[in-house]
């Protein structure tokens, strides 16, 4: 069962003498927080410059790291306040405060881990250069709120320098906890269905396969289209006195976040997918000393865990409610599930602990990245193991191409099940350091001329030169018999691309063939035949809908009616559920039973649309809905404006990736019978890298700004639904070529 209590591990406890040490360090940190670095934001907003090209994509350009960091938190409160609020309010833990009781999971998680009391201290324990660029960032975010006092913040007045490192660990904290194994009761989101839908295709295209001999690189991350993990779309130029600290670097990123997770430079660049390592455990602990509750069982001794109280507040309708909650931590970690409790008094709980969530320090190796010239500089950059799980696929102007299994993997004792909770009273069970970037799965310029990872296993990555399974250790790779159908579709087109043109390259993730659909319908025609034989009146009336399935291309096109059945048919059988693979188990080795829910698949489609034959662009639908945080609060109106979306079902195989609502009839509740894109190409790029430079094409699937009044709030919608990308706009040259409006923060 659930505690109502959550905690985090401080080591500094262990014994009187680093207890001392704690205490002498804790007087340094008192002492470094009054030397938080001077910024002058009025100077930084002289230096930077902001241009805007005709869909508003901020290209920030200034003469020092400081300057470009002050612009990007500029511009980002400057597109959508409200966002970078909303997330910031979630790392602080007080999203309760601002939502209501919906935010108490994530604010419980958020207290637990103690995001906020370590952030302060571990801030103030930064080396110089990272304290300056957080301050800085920060800066740029009240220096928007100065000069646009008709911005009113709904809980933060001031942002501090320690809210962005609370803001990383919470982030982290909310997509990583669910590596601990737990059910969806510890999940932080209301949705956990959403979230665990999110994901990403990425593709690699040596030399040998395109036209100009050059490599490509393909980035489309599929994060939720709302809420805190939404991606935005960001220029960065830095033009530095000395020219070995300039830096031009272009990709997609989070709100709140002051570097680019993903993107390119003018020598390489690289995307990130999704995996699914072993970076989280959990320990079973007994306390079992009555006279001392905190008192729990550990090599053949007892341990103390800490316990203190908290209250959170709760925006109810009559006003703010206040409720105490108790924390409980130890070595191990958290206390985050009491498992059982006798009679006697005696508790069971589990520990949970993420693998470096309070270690990494992402900003010094982000930049490392973004700085790198050549696959040397980024394979050191990497080896920082600052990214807590992620594939990272890479090309570079020199021709190279390569993926990696990235993640800060604990080291452990090969003899547990790490799968499963382990014993807390056993030595033997603590963690033994992390796994070097050497040791993790990687292949570097495969003879097969390509590279791809969709959410899948990295066994599998390639033809001829995959990473060996047999060398490397059990628990390291939690996806290793993964393979999903993006990657099997992926791997079909791949493989038959020969001399590609950079247009091609471009057109290529918009693809809509329904890898499904196209070899598991001619298996349905068996199966077709052996029912008109046992159940002819059953098959009789699954005949049109089936032959209307088998007359079909296997693609989804604006009137093709057949991709509409096709999707509610595989809902049907496989659930709505992420990942949403496998049969559900009512239907397995059942053909029959697979048949006739293309009845019932059918019937729903009649009764909410008035005919089984609808056109998938009538149904599939893209519509921005204004400041919305939690999915589960989307209400969609069919009668206002939208464009078609063509994106299909992940499951089903489908490249161009989105997830929509379901179709929703419930009287004098809703009534939303079109289905809404909410998760899938959250950000879209096709990147070549000549050995002259990089040129490239993108899009996010809304716009750069979060108002509606704005002429960017919806425009790169229609890029979306016409299935096709905007140039970038990269060298100095060509973005003051391309601005059509250029200003100093705060004078816009």
């Amino acid at each position: 069962m659930p505690l109502r209590f959550f905690t985090r591990w401080v080591p500094l406890l262990a014994c009187p003498a680093v207890l001392s040490s704690a205490i002498l360090l804790s007087c340094l940190i008192a002492s470094a927080q009054t030397l938080e670095p001077p910024i002058d934001p009025a100077a930084l907003a002289r230096e930077v410059t902001i241009h805007r090209d005709k869909y508003g994509v901020p290209h920030i350009v200034g003469p020092s790291d400081e300057s470009v960091f002050f612009g990007y938190g500029y511009a980002q409160a400057e597109d959508f306040f409200w966002q970078v609020e909303d997330s910031y309010i979630l790392a602080l833990g007080r999203y309760s405060e601002v939502v209501g009781p919906k935010g108490l999971n994530s604010d419980l998680l958020n207290r637990a881990f103690e995001i906020v009391s370590t952030s302060q201290r571990d801030f103030a324990a930064l080396d110089v250069l990272s304290q300056r660029l957080y301050t800085a960032f920060v800066a740029g975010i009240n220096h928007y709120l100065a000069k646009h006092p008709e911005v009113r913040p709904r809980l933060i007045k001031r942002f501090e320098p320690w809210h962005v490192l609370a803001h990383y660990r919470h982030i982290a904290l909310e997509l990583s906890f669910r590596f601990t194994g737990l059910n969806s009761d510890f999940l932080p989101r209301r949705n956990p269905q959403i979230y665990a839908a999110t994901g990403s295709n990425g593709w690699v295209l040596g030399g040998r396969r395109t036209q100009s001999g050059s490599p490509m690189l393909l980035a489309n991350p599929h994060m939720p289209w709302f809420g805190f993990a939404q991606m935005l779309e960001a220029h960065l130029i830095c033009e530095a006195k000395t020219a070995g600290d300039s830096w031009n670097f272009t990709g997609a990123g989070f709100y709140g976040s002051p570097v680019l997770a993903l993107g390119h430079n003018d020598r390489l660049g690289w995307t990130l997918v999704t995996n699914q390592p072993d970076i989280a455990d959990t320990w079973r602990l007994r306390f079992s000393k009555l006279d001392e509750p905190l008192a729990y069982e550990y090599d053949g001794d007892w341990k103390q865990a800490e316990e203190w109280h908290d209250t959170i507040r709760i925006r109810k309708s009559r006003g703010i409610e206040t409720r105490p909650f108790t924390f409980r931590k130890t070595h191990h970690g958290p206390i985050v599930a009491l498992e059982k409790e006798l009679p006697t008094g005696e508790k069971t709980m589990l520990a949970a602990r993420i693998s470096g969530l309070f270690e990494a320090v992402p900003l010094r190796q982000s930049l490392q990245m973004i700085k790198s010239r050549n696959l040397a500089d980024f394979r050191g950059a990497l080896a920082n193991m600052q990214i807590l799980y992620m594939n990272v696929l890479y090309a570079d102007c020199d021709g190279n191409s390569w993926f990696v299994y990235t993640g800060r993997i604990p080291r452990r004792n090969p003899k547990f099940d790490w799968s499963q909770p382990v014993e807390g009273n056993d030595l033997a069970t603590e963690w033994l350091g992390i796994h070097g970037l050497d040791e993790l799965p990687q292949v570097l310029n495969p003879a097969a001329g390509f590279l791809q990872n969709c959410n899948s296993t990295p066994f599998v990555v390639t033809d001829g030169e995959n990473p060996s399974r047999e060398s490397f250790p059990a628990y390291m790779v939690g996806d290793a018999d993964r393979q999903t159908r993006r990657s099997l579709r992926s791997l079909e087109i791949l493989r038959g691309m020969s001399a590609v043109t950079f247009d091609a390259w471009q057109q290529a993730p918009f693809d809509t063939e329904v890898y499904w659909a196209r070899h598991e319908l001619p298996k349905y025609a068996l199966d077709f035949q052996q029912l008109t034989n046992d159940n002819p009146e059953l098959a009789a009336e699954v005949r049109p809908y089936l032959d209307h399935l088998l007359a079909w291309d296997a693609r989804i096109t604006p009137d093709s009616t057949a991709a509409t059945l096709c999707h509610e048919w595989y809902e049907h059988l496989y659930g709505t559920k992420y990942p949403g693979e496998n049969l559900r188990e009512r239907y397995r080795d059942k053909p029959a039973e697979q048949l006739a829910a293309l009845i019932r698949a059918a019937e729903r489609l009649q009764n909410m649309h008035g005919t089984w034959q609808v056109p998938y662009a009538e149904v599939y639908r893209t519509q921005r809905l204004h400041n919305l945080a939690d999915l589960t609060d989307a209400r969609f109106q069919d009668d206002a404006p939208s464009l078609m979306s063509l994106g299909g079902h992940g499951p089903m195989g489908v490249i161009f990736t989105n997830y929509h609502t379901p179709s929703l009839q419930i009287p004098f509740v809703i009534s939303q019978r079109k289905r809404y894109g909410i998760v899938g190409t959250s950000y879209l790029a096709a990147w070549e890298f000549k050995p002259d430079g990089v040129r490239g094409a993108s899009l996010v699937p809304f716009g750069t700004s979060g108002g509606p009044a704005s002429p960017h709030y919806f425009d790169q919608a229609e890029l979306l639904s016409e299935r096709r990308m905007k140039p970038e706009l990269f060298t100095k040259q060509d973005v003051l070529a391309g601005a059509k409006r250029s200003y100093h923060p705060g004078e816009e």
